[in-house]
């Protein structure tokens, strides 16, 4: 993963993959706590095969945002990655 740009507690922007997409989470102060918003573009792919893509991507952000989230507001570690993708 590269790392483009950092703005504290405003913005991350990345690139990562292969072939590689740009990454970018937005982070936006609500009244009870951040509002987290991900935004994944400049993939290859059309179709089917982009909706694959990006439903893999949205499904495997919401998991890491919701082990931080356990995390950061109760030091649970939930283990999510490890769970769902065990080393054999």
């Amino acid at each position: 993963m590269k790392v483009h740009q950092i703005i504290p507690n405003q913005l991350i922007k990345t690139e990562w993959g292969e072939p590689s997409t740009h990454v970018d989470y937005e982070f936006r102060a609500m009244e009870k706590g951040t509002l987290v918003v991900i935004k994944s573009y400049g993939f290859s792919q059309t179709g089917e095969d982009l909706l694959k893509i990006i439903n893999d991507n949205t499904g495997g952000f919401t998991t890491v945002l919701d082990g931080c989230k356990a995390y950061l507001e109760h030091g649970i570690n939930l283990r999510l990655i490890e769970d769902k993708f065990p080393q054999k």
